[in-house]
């Protein structure tokens, strides 16, 4: 499958943002304004990884108690819910740090309210069980660790990588962590090449030889390495350190100025389920598997407990920009962490918690 980029990416979105604006135009404001009496929030709600605090907040009645009319529109790919944001057919998604500068850089204006994901601290205890991402290869792959995947980029062979998306966490902390073992971003551009599957997709991928390396969240990992013949070459905390599963939960800056009190109320919402879930990981787990349509308990991401944006968080966003200007997705300067998020719903944060 071709690569996509992140230009490819940018168009889509320009592309969709046009429609979005001559629809505005014909249609006006009604419809927002039913939204806003309602407290309506449109959201997709995908069977992988990232459907945990959606479907939790819904069952559970997270939602539901803050008043939020919530609206699943359906699966969306991860590929497509930026653009889908830009036109208007989601209110709000959790994405990644890139994945918000990616829609700046195609003119669609978005703030983040709160910190979402969260990579688990080592030192805590956690276990690579735990991390937000795995890297994965046959048993009988040969590319078993870096210095195997350096040897096979030298020799000029292409590498094929497994994503759900590019221009999220995939193939940025992938490449982040083949620079930081010496290999140059030439190389990279030039003999990576990231193929776009689901996860659940990746792993018979991975055996029937389509990809060399799987790129899997949680509960896709835990299952591909209980059933045996796959490891772990790489976890994206190893690749990218503590910053490496952010996430950001995003709204377009027309939204939160119509609908202040609804992005509030929804925010407090999804940022109090996603507290429940950090506390009741096996209940988020059998939730969430029963969704996905898994027959076992599932392992799920976990979550800033704070929310806040604060000195840590900050830092991890200017370590994802730091690593888009290293890797040439934009220029060095152009962003600073404080174009990606709006302190107006502070009050929805709790800073004196710990995120992990």
């Amino acid at each position: 499958m071709a690569k996509i980029g992140n230009k490819h990416i940018i168009a889509s979105v320009v592309a969709i943002v046009v429609i979005a604006a001559i629809i505005f135009t014909v249609f006006g404001t009604d419809t927002f304004a039913a939204k806003a009496q309602n407290n309506t929030i449109r959201a997709d709600v995908i069977k992988d990884c990232s459907s945990t605090p959606w479907i939790v907040g819904m069952q559970l009645g997270f939602f539901k108690n803050a008043s939020i009319n919530f609206v699943d529109v359906g699966s969306i790919s991860e590929q497509n819910e930026p653009a889908a944001l830009a036109a208007g057919q989601i209110n709000v998604f959790d994405g990644h740090p890139n994945t918000i500068i990616n829609l700046l850089q195609a003119g669609v204006p978005v703030k983040a309210v709160a910190v979402g994901g969260s990579e688990p601290i080592v030192q805590n205890n956690t276990t690579v069980d735990e991390d937000h991402m795995h890297y994965e290869v046959l048993n009988t792959s040969q590319y078993q660790n870096i210095s195997d995947v350096k040897a096979a980029l030298a020799n000029g062979t292409k590498i094929k990588v497994g994503t759900v998306a590019t221009g999220t966490c995939v193939d940025l902390e992938f490449n982040n962590w083949l620079l930081e073992n010496g290999v140059n971003m030439s190389t990279i551009k030039n003999q990576v090449q990231y193929v776009v599957l689901v996860d659940p997709d990746q792993e018979q991928a991975l055996k029937e030889g389509q990809i060399d390396i799987a790129s899997l969240h949680p509960p896709f990992y835990k299952e591909a390495e209980t059933l045996g013949g796959i490891n772990t070459l790489v976890t994206s905390e190893q690749a990218f350190g503590p910053a490496a599963g952010m996430s950001l939960l995003v709204f377009t800056n027309q939204y939160i100025q119509e609908y202040p009190g609804t992005v509030r109320d929804f925010t407090n919402a999804y940022k109090d389920d996603e507290r429940w879930v950090q506390n009741n990981r096996e209940q988020a787990g059998n939730i969430t598997a029963a969704f996905i349509g898994l027959p076992y308990t599932s392992n799920v991401h976990y979550y800033s407990e704070s929310g806040a944006f604060d000195n840590t968080s900050i830092g991890y966003l200017q370590q994802w920009i730091n690593a888009m200007v290293q890797q040439g997705d934009i220029p060095a300067g152009k962003y600073t962490p404080q174009d990606l998020y709006t302190t107006e719903f502070q009050d929805t944060w709790k800073p004196n918690l710990p995120d992990n």
